[in-house]
């Protein structure tokens, strides 16, 4: 094959290759111009971009991975779940039970754990997260943990 024939052929894949993303930018372009769904996309990026702000607000000030769903420091019970729409630092003191779930996961959903706090004053919160390997170390020793602390703690298995 001569240096022409290869340039030629370059081309059209070059050329190929960008058409079929031209495609779906023309398409993105269509849907921006309605006013619904442009206020839509932003309203949900910025909540995401919020959400991120959170975890990664609260990850700093635990010392813990981001990518873990909670961390015990400080007498501190410092939530990193990425929905939680109350206050994310919580003292263990104030915890006087924990409930521990264990969903399995239907239809290849993958399984789940669900804590539910009680504090003493009687208000209560919950969050979930995913089960892996790590995660079910972090669950150990916040049993731990709240042994240590006085803390109720009930297994739902």
């Amino acid at each position: 094959m001569n240096l022409e024939a290869q340039q030629k052929w370059y081309n059209k894949e070059k050329r190929d290759y960008f058409n079929m993303y031209g495609y779906r930018i023309s398409v993105f372009e269509v849907l921006w111009k309605n006013q619904v769904i442009r206020f839509l996309f932003i309203f949900l990026a910025l909540f995401y971009f919020y959400l991120f702000f959170q975890r990664v607000k609260t990850s700093l000030k635990s010392g813990g991975s981001m990518l873990d769903p909670f961390h015990i420091a400080k007498g501190r019970l410092y939530i990193h779940t990425i929905i939680l729409f109350r206050k994310r630092i919580v003292p263990l003191a104030e915890i006087r039970q924990i409930d521990i779930d264990y969903v399995r996961g239907r239809r290849m959903n993958g399984d789940r754990y669900h804590l539910y706090f009680t504090r003493k004053d009687g208000k209560s919160f919950t969050f979930h997260f995913g089960k892996s390997k790590r995660n079910e170390e972090l669950v150990k020793n916040l049993a731990n943990v709240a042994k240590k602390c006085h803390i109720k703690i009930y297994y739902y298995y």
